[in-house]
């Protein structure tokens, strides 16, 4: 994997192996949704049973295992609303 984190490169394998790279922060995680913070925005990765295998922050690579089922660039304003609209559901 690439060490620049100016750089943001997403490589999959299967659906069951996510290698990413430009990667700042871990939002939030458990094993249907992992939330990061790129430097291209929040990316929301939702599946079954994920794990992170591998977190490397200085370096920006996280490398995640599991089902996944999709990669989302959430819109800011929406991405709010989605968390308060789960919390008082």
């Amino acid at each position: 994997m690439e060490k620049n984190p100016s750089n943001h490169r997403l490589a999959m394998d299967n659906r069951q192996f996510l290698s990413l790279t430009g990667v700042s922060k871990v939002q939030s995680f458990d094993p249907k949704e992992i939330l990061l913070e790129t430097i291209q925005g929040v990316l929301s990765i939702k599946g079954e049973k994920l794990g992170i295998k591998h977190l490397d922050l200085k370096a920006g690579q996280v490398e995640v295992e599991g089902l996944i089922d999709a990669l989302v660039y959430p819109r800011n304003s929406g991405s709010r609303q989605n968390v308060w609209a789960k919390i008082f559901r």
